[in-house]
C-alpha cells in the first residue's frame, strides 16, 4: 500500500480522536466512547452501510495493525504492573476468592445459557458432532470466552478520570486475573474439543511459553533498567521489551497477549524502578493509546450485530449477569464489602481486544463452529465496547474514588472568536506588540470538588501487629481510624509507629485508636482550595488531610492530598 495513504488514514485517526473526544466532553462520557464512536463512524463498516467514501480503507487498517499491537501490549503491560505481590500479600488470598467468584460464575452462566439454548432451543449440529458435543463446544468455547475483560477501556478511564482507590485497585488486578484465566482456559478446551490427537507438551508450551518469554524479558529488562538513569532511556527500553514480547510470540506461535501480560507482572515485582518506568511511559503512551481505539472503532464490524441471533442475546446477557453478580459473589467469598462488589461488577463490563483476539485464532483453529462463535463474539464486542466505558466510569464514580472535578466537563479555555483574538494578538506580540492575557484563579475551586471519596479506613479495635500488616503494603503514610459506627475517630501516622516498634514489649496492648491523633486537622468539604493551600503550607509535613463535615465532626467524607490539590493548581496555571 502506498505510504501516503497510510499517513493520509493516520491523519483521519487523530483529526477524528480530537473531535469525537471534544463531543463525548460535551456529554458527559468517557473520551474512550468518543475515540471509538470517531472509528466507527469513518471506518470501512459504517460507510459501506451508508454509502459514504470510505476514509480508512480495510487494506489501512491492516497496516495499521502493528500501532494496535504495540498499543494494546503497552496496556497488558500496564494491566499485569498491577498484579504486585504488595497487593496480593495485603489482600491475601481474598482476591483470590473475588476472583473466583466472579470468573467461575460469569463462565457457568455463560456456558449453561448457550448449551441450554442450542441442546434444546437452536439445534444446530457441526459435521463430525453430534448434537450433545456441538452444544458443549459452544458452551465451554464461549464461557471461557466470555472471562476475558478488555484492559485497554478500563486502564483508559482509570486515567481520565484520575481514579484511585479500593475499587480502582480491585478491578485493575482483577482485569489482569481475567484475561490470564481467559487465554490459559482457552488453550486447555481448544486441545480438548478440538486437537485431541496432539500431545500435551504442545498445550504446555502454549500455556507455558508465554509464561516463560515474558518472564525472562521481563528480569532482563529488570537488571538493564538499574544501568539507566534518563526517563528517555527508560521509555526506549519498555517500548523496546513490548516489541520483543510480541515478535517472539508470534514467531513462536504463542500468545504475545499472555507473554506482554506477564511482563509487566515481573516488572513491577522485580524492578525497584517499576513506577519510574511507569511513569516515563506515561509521557508518551497516549497517543497510541488514543489511536488503538480509533482503529478498534474502525474494525467494528456493525452488519455482525444482524448475525446476533439468540445465541449473541444468550452470551450478552448471560455474561452482564456473570460479571455483575459474579463480582457481588467475590467479594462476599473473599470478605469484601457489598458496596465494592457492587461497584466493581460495573467494572469488568467492556471487552475487546484479547477476546476478539481469541475468536480470532478459535475461527483459524476450527473454521466449521469457529466462524460462527467468532460472529457472536465480534457483534457482542460492538455492544459491550460502547456500553463498557460509561459503565466503568458509572461503578468507579459509585464508589467515590473519582474526585467531582474531574467530572466536569472540560471547556476549552476560549471560545473561538477569543481564541482567533489571542492569537492575532499573540502575533501582533511576536512583532514587538506586547500582549497580555488572564487566567482563572483555581483557588476558587472547592475542597469536595477534589477530594476523594471512598476511603480506606482503620477500625479502632485492630491489633498492632494486624495494623502494621496492613499498612507494610499501602502506599499511603497517614490512616484514617474509625469506630464500629464508622465514625472518625482521628489519623494514625508512620511517627507514632516508627515510635512503637522501639517498645516491642507495649505492641500487644496497643490498638489502633491508642495511635490515632491529630483530629484537629482536617478540610471541610466546602473550603476553597486557596484556604486549603493555607493548611498545607502549615502543615507542610502532612500529605493527606482527612475532609470531615463541620456539622457533624464525627462523619468522615474523604480524603485531600497534597498532590491532588498542587496538581489542580498546576493544571489550571497552564490553561
Amino acid at each position: 500500500m502506498p505510504l501516503p495513504a497510510i499517513i493520509s488514514a493516520l491523519a483521519v485517526i487523530y483529526c477524528c480522536a480530537l473531535i469525537g473526544g471534544r463531543v463525548a466532553g460535551l456529554f458527559h462520557v468517557p473520551r474512550v466512547t468518543g475515540y471509538l464512536l470517531a472509528g466507527l463512524l469513518v471506518g470501512p463498516s459504517f460507510t459501506h452501510l451508508c454509502g459514504l467514501p470510505q476514509l480508512i480503507t480495510p487494506v489501512a487498517l491492516n497496516h495499521l495493525r502493528l500501532i494496535s499491537d504495540v498499543a494494546l501490549g503497552l496496556i497488558l503491560l500496564n494491566i499485569g504492573g498491577q498484579c504486585r505481590t504488595e497487593h496480593l500479600k495485603r489482600w491475601k488470598q481474598r482476591i483470590l476468592w473475588f476472583a473466583c467468584g466472579e470468573i467461575g460464575l460469569t463462565f457457568t452462566l455463560v456456558s449453561l445459557f448457550i448449551f441450554v439454548l442450542n441442546q434444546f432451543v437452536m439445534h444446530t449440529t457441526l459435521p463430525g458432532f453430534s448434537l450433545w458435543q456441538t452444544s458443549l463446544a459452544f458452551a465451554l468455547l464461549l464461557g471461557v470466552i466470555a472471562i476475558a475483560t478488555a484492559p485497554a477501556a478500563t486502564l483508559m478511564v482509570v486515567r481520565e478520570y484520575e481514579a484511585d482507590g479500593p475499587v480502582t485497585h480491585t478491578a485493575l488486578t482483577l482485569v489482569g486475573l481475567n484475561n490470564i484465566v481467559s487465554i490459559l482456559a482457552f488453550i486447555v478446551v481448544c486441545h480438548w474439543l478440538l486437537q485431541p490427537d496432539e500431545g500435551a507438551g504442545a498445550m504446555l508450551w502454549q500455556m507455558l511459553g508465554p509464561l516463560l518469554i515474558g518472564s525472562l524479558i521481563g528480569f532482563i529488562v529488570s537488571v538493564w533498567a538499574q544501568r539507566l538513569e534518563t526517563p528517555n532511556e527508560q521509555k526506549l527500553l519498555l517500548l523496546g521489551a513490548v516489541f520483543s514480547v510480541t515478535a517472539v510470540g508470534r514467531v513462536l506461535g504463542i500468545s504475545p497477549l499472555l507473554a506482554a501480560l506477564m511482563l509487566g507482572v515481573v516488572l513491577a515485582n522485580s524492578s525497584p524502578r517499576w513506577h519510574q518506568l511507569v511513569e516515563s511511559l506515561r509521557q508518551i503512551d497516549y497517543p497510541l493509546y488514543v489511536a488503538f481505539f480509533v482503529i478498534a472503532g474502525a474494525n467494528l464490524h456493525l452488519e455482525t450485530l444482524r448475525h446476533l441471533g439468540l445465541l449473541g442475546i444468550a452470551y450478552v446477557l448471560a455474561r452482564t449477569l456473570g460479571k455483575f453478580f459474579g463480582a457481588r459473589l467475590g467479594a462476599r467469598l473473599g470478605r469484601f464489602s457489598a458496596n465494592r462488589g457492587f461497584c466493581t461488577g460495573f467494572t469488568l463490563l467492556a471487552q475487546a481486544g484479547v477476546a476478539i483476539g481469541l475468536a480470532a485464532n478459535l475461527a483459524q483453529k476450527w473454521p466449521e463452529g469457529g466462524h460462527l462463535l467468532q460472529s457472536v463474539v465480534l457483534g457482542s464486542v460492538v455492544l459491550f465496547e460502547l456500553i463498557g466505558p460509561l459503565a466503568i466510569r458509572f461503578g468507579l464514580v459509585r464508589a467515590g474514588e473519582v474526585p467531582i472535578l474531574s467530572l466536569l466537563e472540560k471547556r476549552a479555555p476560549q471560545g473561538a472568536i477569543e481564541g482567533l483574538h489571542n492569537v492575532v494578538e499573540h502575533f501582533r506580540s511576536s512583532l514587538g506588540i506586547p500582549a497580555g492575557h488572564q487566567l482563572r484563579d483555581p483557588g476558587d475551586i472547592l475542597v469536595k470538588h477534589i477530594m476523594r471519596r471512598n476511603v480506606e479506613t482503620i477500625l479502632n479495635s485492630t491489633p498492632f501487629n494486624e495494623l502494621l500488616h496492613l499498612i507494610a503494603h499501602s502506599r499511603y503514610d497517614r490512616f484514617p481510624v474509625v469506630d464500629v459506627d464508622n465514625h472518625f475517630v482521628g489519623m494514625i501516622n508512620y511517627t507514632e509507629i516508627r515510635n512503637l516498634l522501639f517498645e516491642p514489649a507495649l505492641a500487644n496492648l496497643v490498638v489502633a485508636s491508642d495511635l490515632a491523633g491529630e483530629r484537629h486537622i482536617a478540610m471541610h468539604p466546602d473550603q476553597t482550595l486557596r484556604d486549603a493551600l493555607d493548611v498545607l503550607d502549615k502543615y507542610r509535613y502532612i500529605s493527606y488531610f482527612p475532609v470531615i463535615d463541620p456539622e457533624q465532626p464525627q462523619l468522615l467524607l474523604g480524603i485531600l492530598s497534597q498532590n491532588d490539590l498542587l496538581a489542580t493548581f498546576r493544571r489550571a496555571s497552564r490553561a
